[in-house]
């Protein structure tokens, strides 16, 4: 993949979902050194041919419109979605979906669709969600105990600092994964752990100098706690996968309902093994 460029890649229809996915695809592009911005509409039915080639067409219009600096391309493709999608993911820098889809071509844009290029897909996957009437710009990206959140919170960097906004890094801590601290003066596993994720923020924190990160320790349920923090954020960002206490914050259970029920757009990040 050329590291000059930086390939977003937006699925569409006729939708109003949509509509705000390519909305929101072209003010990230604009924070992007070297974007481009391709829309994709994926049709099944040759009968809607004309329809959805007008469709692409304007929202593409739209985008080049709100911003006419930036590279704008368009096309129809065939083929099934979650395939074409997951297909065109690997040489995309960034996958951008609505969370739903209305139109005539809505199938493209379902929530089971969302959820089916977001197991496979092999680049980081925003899912747009929320009312973008309300301009907000904190970041909010959730950890668990692995090392895999790693590539979530390169991705929770970076974009803070494109938006030159704050990182709010969380980790949620249930009552039931609490550990209870031992008698002697060894280190508990839960110690180790606080020490490690310290020492993995003070990295990033060395490499992005200019992102203010903070860090919060909830004692509740991460879909419940990410929800909450959606509600004031401009961005959640997660893994796909975890092996670490809260494995369910990749792509399980915990995943899908901040998915589903964010106040704010989603991303979903993939480990940076499966990005290659």
């Amino acid at each position: 993949m050329d590291t000059s460029r930086y390939d977003i890649v937006v699925g569409v229809d006729g939708s109003d979902s949509a509509r705000r996915a390519a909305d929101w695809a072209t003010a990230e592009a604009q924070r992007r050194t070297g974007a481009s911005l391709t829309l994709v509409l994926i049709n099944d039915d040759p009968a809607r041919e004309s329809y959805v080639r007008e469709a692409v067409a304007d929202i593409a219009g739209r985008c080049g419109e709100a911003r006419p600096s930036l590279e704008v391309s368009h096309e129809v493709a065939e083929g099934h979605p979650i395939e074409e999608l997951v297909r065109r993911s690997s040489t995309a820098d960034l996958l951008v979906l609505g969370s739903r889809g209305y139109g005539p071509v809505a199938d493209a844009l379902l929530g089971s669709v969302s959820v089916g290029v977001a197991r496979r897909t092999r680049c980081p996957i925003v899912v747009v969600r929320g009312d973008e009437s309300e301009h907000r710009d904190e970041v909010v990206v959730g950890v668990d105990d692995s090392a895999r959140s790693e590539a979530a919170l390169e991705f929770g960097f970076t974009s803070a600092r494109n938006r030159d906004s704050e990182l709010l890094v969380m980790r949620a801590m249930s009552r039931s994964s609490r550990t209870r601290q031992p008698t002697s003066r060894r280190e508990s596993p839960s110690e180790r752990v606080e020490h490690d994720l310290a020492k993995r923020l003070e990295r990033w924190g060395a490499w992005f100098p200019e992102v203010t990160a903070r860090r919060i320790d909830v004692d509740k349920h991460p879909v419940t706690a990410l929800l909450e923090l959606s509600k004031g954020a401009g961005l959640v960002v997660v893994g796909r996968r975890g092996g670490g206490g809260f494995s369910g914050l990749m792509l399980g259970s915990v995943a899908r309902g901040v998915l589903h029920r964010a106040s704010c757009p989603v991303a979903m990040v993939p480990e940076a093994g499966e990005q290659e």
